[in-house]
């Protein structure tokens, strides 16, 4: 079985579909990760309707940044505590300096993550982190807080944090892009199985195919490929690692 630990559910037109394709492809669950605060709202929706199956995860992206105010940021941490009994995450958040061009507005990423950094650490929940083009920052920040755990999706460099992050004891989910990417491999390669779990993405597209949680199997099977181990092994492993991080309650 599989835990899709990363995926936009919201964001697709035939979620209906993408559901029975990941359940005909052993997918036990699907994270829900939100991005901004009508999205929140949205993945509430979803994962009540398809309960023990897709499971929320609520935060505030840094790519929301700028059509984040204030006043959004305040709703936003009290529909969070309002749900918290059904969370299994505060995601995604963190910081993005590679696709978010304007300097100006870092400032503010940054207050909007420490913000969802330490509503984590008031409801004792793990968080999911975006780092692209700020890891070393991301990094420095989470050694002021104290989240239950930490899962760093689609991770693909500097390779140096890589060390640090193992010692750190953080989590790595690995996208479809492992068939493909050198860095996403040499993440594989460097991190114990014991660490890692796989992620969609979704609908992001990889090689113009469209990403769904049944891809779960796909990377898995890569995984495999990279540890020389079996593909039954790294699949239990990883479904371990999810159902222990998010401490899921599963239909099955």
């Amino acid at each position: 079985m599989f835990v899709d630990v990363h995926c936009h559910v919201d964001l697709y037109p035939d979620f209906n579909k993408v559901v029975t394709q990941a359940d005909k492809n052993g997918v036990a669950a699907i994270i829900a990760v939100s991005m901004d605060l009508e999205s929140m709202g949205t993945i509430t929706k979803i994962s009540n309707h398809y309960s023990g199956f897709v499971f929320p995860s609520l935060g505030l992206h840094p790519d929301a940044c700028s059509r984040t105010s204030e006043i959004n940021l305040t709703k936003a941490v009290k529909l969070i505590k309002n749900n918290a009994k059904n969370l299994v995450a505060i995601g995604e958040i963190g910081l993005d300096h590679h696709f978010v061009k304007i300097k100006e507005l870092y400032p503010w990423q940054q207050r909007i993550f420490r913000e969802m950094l330490r509503t984590s650490q008031d409801l004792n929940l793990p968080v999911i982190l975006h780092t692209k083009g700020a890891e070393r920052l991301i990094f420095k920040i989470l050694d002021d807080y104290k989240p239950r755990d930490v899962l760093i999706h689609w991770y693909t460099g500097p390779k140096d944090l890589i060390d640090i992050g193992i010692k750190k004891g953080y989590y790595f989910s690995i996208t479809p892009a492992v068939t493909y990417s050198k860095n996403v491999q040499y993440l594989v390669k460097k991190v114990g199985v014991d660490y890692l779990m796989t992620e969609s993405d979704g609908p992001v597209e990889y090689n113009r195919i469209r990403g769904e949680p049944k891809d779960c199997k796909i990377i898995v099977k890569k995984i495999a490929e990279i540890k020389g181990y079996s593909e039954g092994k790294v699949e239990e492993v990883l479904f371990e690692n999810a159902v222990s991080f998010f401490k899921l309650d599963l239909n099955i």
